[in-house]
């Protein structure tokens, strides 16, 4: 998420016109609540795992349903982005009146791309989930295609003799294969192994990239996906700078149709509201 407010004065004026509470303390809310110190706006957090929570900041955490009697006249800033419309909809049966629940798209700009993320993304949580991909790539693996490579953390996990072919849309070093994935530019290398890590959600070519995929992979498909079922929110998912918004049923069905069978599904380390696949090559 990248803070950037539209009207940064008229929302610190805002923001301090009242107690403030914001709910939610995944990344959304941690990126707020930085914004927030570094503009001197005091807060609470809230959330339903306030306990756990606690040890987790130096910042008072409530459970939500406290809201309404510790602080009856606060702001409330719903700071969760995938399950905004949950919160809002437990906020409004806690009592409290619309005209203090206030959204985390206050905080940010009119347009997002993926563009505008790269530099504000924390790459070191990526390494959770490559770790994962590298623990399901065989022995019998010669060679892999890394779309939307990144740091090129795959690298690290995969043994030296195998074939590495990071692919990116700008140039992170001298290994990197250049493609502009919305453009339909995909790159001509067949391999043993694909993944695509956190790539599919921003790009308008989605489909048209997995069939891509298939069509130049001897063996397996590594993927991750935020799918529609699990963020809705379409509102929500372009202030994430999703442009895709594929179903898991579309997925598999698309990967079956290409010949590839699902052989493992499970949330991904990062956020568990997006799910990682194993697709293997059907054997003929």
């Amino acid at each position: 998420m990248i803070i950037q407010p539209k009207k940064p004065e008229e929302l610190i004026a805002l923001l301090r016109s009242a107690p403030l509470v914001l709910y939610g303390m995944g990344g959304a809310g941690l990126r707020i609540a930085k914004w927030c110190d570094e503009n001197r706006i005091t807060y609470i957090f809230a959330d339903k795992n306030a306990e756990n929570r606690k040890k987790e900041t130096n910042t008072a955490v409530i459970l939500p349903q406290a809201i309404q009697k510790l602080y009856p006249d606060a702001n409330i800033v719903i700071s969760s982005i995938i399950y905004y419309e949950e919160i809002f909809v437990e906020l409004q049966r806690l009592g409290i009146d619309q005209s203090r629940i206030l959204s985390y798209q206050l905080f940010m700009p009119e347009n997002i791309l993926w563009a505008d993320l790269d530099n504000n993304i924390d790459w070191d949580l990526m390494r959770f989930r490559v770790e994962m991909f590298s623990e399901w790539i065989t022995a019998d693996i010669r060679s892999i295609v890394d779309y939307g490579a990144g740091r090129m953390y795959l690298r690290e996990y995969v043994p030296p003799e195998v074939e590495y072919f990071p692919v990116d849309y700008i140039r992170r070093n001298e290994q990197t294969i250049l493609c502009d994935l919305n453009s339909g530019e995909f790159p001509d290398i067949r391999s043993d192994a694909a993944v695509c890590s956190g790539v599919l959600e921003f790009i308008f070519t989605a489909e048209q990239l997995l069939t891509h995929v298939c069509n130049h992979t001897n063996k397996m498909v590594i993927l991750s996906y935020l799918g529609i079922e699990n963020f809705p929110d379409i509102k929500g998912r372009r202030a994430s700078a999703y442009v895709s918004d594929l179903s898991d049923t579309q997925i598999s069905e698309l990967m079956t149709s290409k010949g590839f069978h699902l052989e493992k599904k499970v949330p991904d380390p990062v956020n568990s509201a997006c799910q990682v696949y194993l697709f293997c090559r059907a054997p003929k």
